[in-house]
């Protein structure tokens, strides 16, 4: 059995990849600050904070079987105006969405190496555009489109990393933020369907590196016939 490390498994993408690879007989370890009811192991974590990846590292390394791949899917969404930036807000965005997932590699290092693990970062289209009142979420996940770049170009004789840049699907993150539900939700991808890709690309031969991949969301009306 090889282990799936997958951060943020226990909601939407990320949850969506655990029950791939949980009903494909994979160890999955979910690292968050919630249970995952796909995971074998919960390793609670809060990403935010050093001293609780570095637990979460061990514990990592701590499992003899292979890591097979690395998915840092957790992510949290900022929607605060320029002129009302906080560094409140800055330190639980850029916490969640880029340091938490630089500390786990960094700490994870040989054995990602050693094992020949796949990274997935989950960026978003929003790493590629900007939009107004995003600037501290846009900018964390143009920091995560960085690191894999630089991941890339540091783990080039071992590993395989991809810059995953998805755009808008359902899930609960920007509810998280305002507290209101998505419009028009059949105009919204399926993280079901993401994960099902995602999963696809990473069982390409080894010989075969996706370096970026950018899914855009495209309105029902677009093609759906009359």
């Amino acid at each position: 059995m090889t282990m799936i490390v997958i951060t943020g498994a226990s909601d939407g993408l990320g949850l969506q990849i655990a029950r791939l690879y949980k009903e494909a007989g994979k160890r999955v370890v979910n690292i968050s600050r919630r249970d995952s009811k796909y995971a074998t192991d919960n390793f609670l974590t809060d990403l935010t904070d050093a001293t609780s990846v570095a637990s979460a590292t061990e514990k990592i390394l701590a499992v003899n079987e292979p890591l097979e791949a690395l998915v840092n899917c957790a992510g949290v969404m900022s929607l605060e105006p320029l002129n009302k930036v906080t560094e409140g807000e800055l330190d639980r965005v850029f916490g969640v969405n880029i340091k938490g997932p630089i500390l786990l590699v960094s700490g994870l290092t040989d054995r990602i190496k050693q094992d020949g693990t796949d990274i997935v970062n989950v960026s978003s289209t929003v790493g590629l555009k900007a939009y107004p009142d995003q600037a501290a979420y846009g900018s964390s996940k143009w920091a995560m489109r960085g690191f894999s770049q630089n991941l890339q170009v540091e783990l080039k004789a071992t590993n395989r990393v991809i810059s995953f840049c998805v755009g808008g699907f359902k899930s609960d993150i920007a509810k998280k933020v305002h507290g209101q539900d998505l419009p028009d939700p059949e105009n919204w991808m399926n993280p079901e369907d993401i994960a099902v890709f995602m999963r696809q690309i990473l069982g390409l031969p080894k010989n075969m590196e996706v370096s970026e991949i950018i899914i855009n969301r495209r309105p029902a009306k677009l093609y759906k016939p009359d």
